[in-house]
């Protein structure tokens, strides 16, 4: 029996040093008998390109998925969601259906239920962003499961950031409330009957990330010292409930062996995304947008966060449960972009986290293309990544990016073109008010970005009970996590995947 846990967004730097204070034991095990690692994810692109990562075993490039909740719709210049069933790719345990593996997929991101799958699927119970309705296999299964151990205390949430001490008490709380249900649930269906493969989740690891970092970062413009001293070990309160989990099913399942994972990492919110599309105005590469009472015209980058101020958090939670939801989906999308002056710019900045994604207006595959593919791209994209790797944060006085990535350069696969051309990797090592070069005139603004954490490229992965001892000398990627577990179940790893089994002692890949 395979059990494969994954932490959503959990940062291996933060799990290393509460094992060295001594407060995740389990995880302290795994460290201290070298099954532990750190794995580096697609993130650059965003954090919504890594779920599909590590579901498929494959590259961005090969599935398509890069900032799902809003992502440049390619041959247009309008921004959609993507869904799960969006994603060009399938699944490693669809490929195991058929094949006498009893399974169960617990409440992972970015999936969907399967008919007539031999197991059980659960989609979307607790999820921290979902892009798929709230279903299950069986059908009834969901509901089911909300009657036995109840609902997550944040479903339907619209991440409203708490305003006082009472609030950061309720959210944290609730998380913990999650946890709670997540443990008992988990521990239920495990038992239910013997698994080949029990995968599940855990979204709360990526909701405290987000919303309690500053209270572990006093750089953090949101930081406050006496504020922090109540909510410092908020993210370790979550982390210490993940290691709970992790040995409580080792302990009912004792035989079992097991994998552990993140998707990706977390650390402190100092983007300068928001400051990007002045430079770009700078070097004549997109025109400046002129005010007007269209979203982007008057708010540019700020345009989701004015609007979500101007009518309210709690006021856009209620609306939303009124629409149906791929409604809902497609027309704020398209009103929060609408105004745009892409079409009239050689680059432009569409939706991501922390990274900042950049497109180029390419002729051929833009509506309005303005510049040509081959010299006239490279010359560009090395123009944008001379210029930023020059930028300097006032702040700190130091460079303010830390590597400008090509996608072209990074991933191979017939889809690259549904991804950003260019992501710029700020350093993260301060916030970021201000940026100048020699070639660029000082820029500022205000981030404006309500989550205090942000994802980082480096989650990691883990082994135990297993006879065969992982971690060669290489680096690993999230990609390797399908393959993986194919050969734990004893099958063999299909040769399109981009990762590689993480055992020395592994079974061949099949030759197609």
């Amino acid at each position: 029996m395979i059990i494969a846990l994954g932490l959503e967004a959990a940062e291996p730097t933060l799990i290393k040093k509460y094992c060295s204070e001594g407060y995740l034991p389990t995880f302290k095990k795994l460290i201290e008998e070298n099954s532990f690692s750190e794995a580096l994810s697609p993130s650059s692109i965003s954090s919504g390109s890594t779920w599909a990562s590590v579901n498929t075993g494959v590259n961005p490039a090969k599935h398509g998925i890069g900032f799902y909740h809003r992502q440049l719709k390619s041959g247009t210049y309008d921004i959609v969601k993507k869904y799960a069933d969006d994603i060009k790719a399938d699944p490693f345990w669809k490929g195991l259906v058929g094949k006498g593996k009893k399974m169960a997929i617990l409440d992972a991101p970015e999936i969907y239920p399967i008919q007539d799958f031999d197991g059980i699927i659960i989609a979307g119970w607790g999820g921290e962003a979902l892009n798929f309705k709230r279903s299950s296999w069986p059908p009834t299964l969901l509901d089911e499961v909300i009657h036995k151990f109840g609902d997550h205390p944040l479903t339907g949430w619209y991440q409203r950031v708490p305003t006082d001490v009472a609030s950061w008490k309720e959210l944290l709380g609730k998380l913990e409330t999650g946890m709670k249900q997540r443990i008992q649930m988990y521990s239920s269906l495990l038992m239910e009957q013997e698994w080949d493969l029990f995968y599940a989740t855990v979204a709360e690891t990526h909701w405290v990330g987000h919303f309690f970092w500053h209270w572990i970062e006093e750089k953090h413009p949101k930081h406050q010292a006496e504020m922090a001293k109540e909510f410092e070990d908020s993210i370790l309160k979550i982390y210490q409930m993940s290691d709970d989990l992790l040995a409580k099913l080792m302990e009912l399942r004792p035989d079992a062996e097991v994998i552990i994972f993140s998707n990706t990492g977390m650390g402190p919110n100092f983007s300068g995304r928001h400051l990007v599309p002045q430079i770009l105005e700078q070097l004549d590469l997109s025109p400046k947008t002129n005010s007007g009472i269209l979203p982007q015209k008057k708010w540019g980058h700020h345009s989701v966060k004015k609007v979500e101020d101007l009518v309210g958090a709690k006021n856009i939670e209620f609306v939303k449960k009124i629409f149906p939801e791929r409604l809902w989906d497609k027309w704020t999308r398209k009103f929060l972009t609408s105004g745009n002056n892409w079409k009239n710019s050689k680059v432009f900045e569409v939706p991501a986290d922390y990274t900042s994604c950049l497109r180029i207006n390419l002729i051929g595959r833009e509506p309005e293309g303005k510049v040509k593919d081959g010299a006239e791209y490279d010359a560009l994209c090395q123009l944008i990544i001379d210029t930023f790797m020059e930028l300097i944060n006032p702040a700190t006085g130091t460079k303010a990016v830390s590597k400008v990535i090509k996608i072209r350069d990074l991933f191979k696969g017939n889809l690259v073109n549904d991804l950003p051309d260019l992501a710029i990797v700020w350093k993260g090592d301060a916030p970021i008010d201000a940026l100048y070069s020699n070639k660029i005139k000082k820029v500022a603004g205000d981030l404006g970005d309500k989550r205090s954490g942000a994802h980082l490229p480096y989650g990691f992965v883990a082994i135990a009970n297993n006879k065969l001892k992982p971690f060669p000398d290489r680096e690993f990627i999230i990609e390797d996590i399908a393959p993986t577990i194919m050969n734990m179940l004893g099958e063999q790893p299909t040769p399109n995947l981009d990762g590689k089994v993480i055992q020395r002692e592994a079974l061949p890949v099949l030759i197609a």
